[in-house]
């Protein structure tokens, strides 16, 4: 029953369950989903790391995710060098931090004397085409 309430809750779960002859109601499914235990936290291997802005973008903030879950690990005030160097250091086994180009980022994995691959990500990567193909245009037409 949890395999059916995970796979297929509310509704569609308890037609499925009625089909195969299963009386539920589509509330039992989502009780039983939210009485299941948390995953136990697995070894964090890849990290993202990035600024956020809080409050109309006059505050900015460091964010730390887990590059595979895509989930917040931590928020930590400011975003210089000095900010995720001491959480970085704290977390050793990272292998890779995925990062924008912003020099604070690669201050804290140097301070933090980190073995980390540090590797670029796919949104900055993105934006960034466009305005190097422009640059490199207007170059060329002078």
């Amino acid at each position: 029953m949890d395999t059916l309430s995970l796979a297929l809750t509310g509704r569609a779960g308890a037609r499925i369950a009625a089909h195969i002859g299963i009386a539920t109601h589509r509330n039992t499914l989502l009780r039983r989903v939210m009485d299941l235990p948390d995953p136990a936290p697995t070894e964090r291997r890849s990290i993202g790391v990035d600024d956020f802005a809080l409050h109309g973008g006059h505050v900015h903030d460091t964010v730390i995710t887990d590059a595979v879950t895509h989930r917040v690990l931590d928020l930590l005030p400011e975003r210089d060098a000095s900010t995720p160097a001491p959480w970085l250091a704290a977390h050793s086994k990272i292998e890779a931090i995925c990062r924008d180009r912003a020099n604070a980022n690669v201050e804290a994995a140097d301070a933090a004397e980190s073995q980390a691959q540090q590797v670029a990500d796919c949104f900055h990567l993105r934006q960034n085409i466009p305005n190097s193909v422009k640059r490199t245009v207007t170059g060329h037409r002078s």
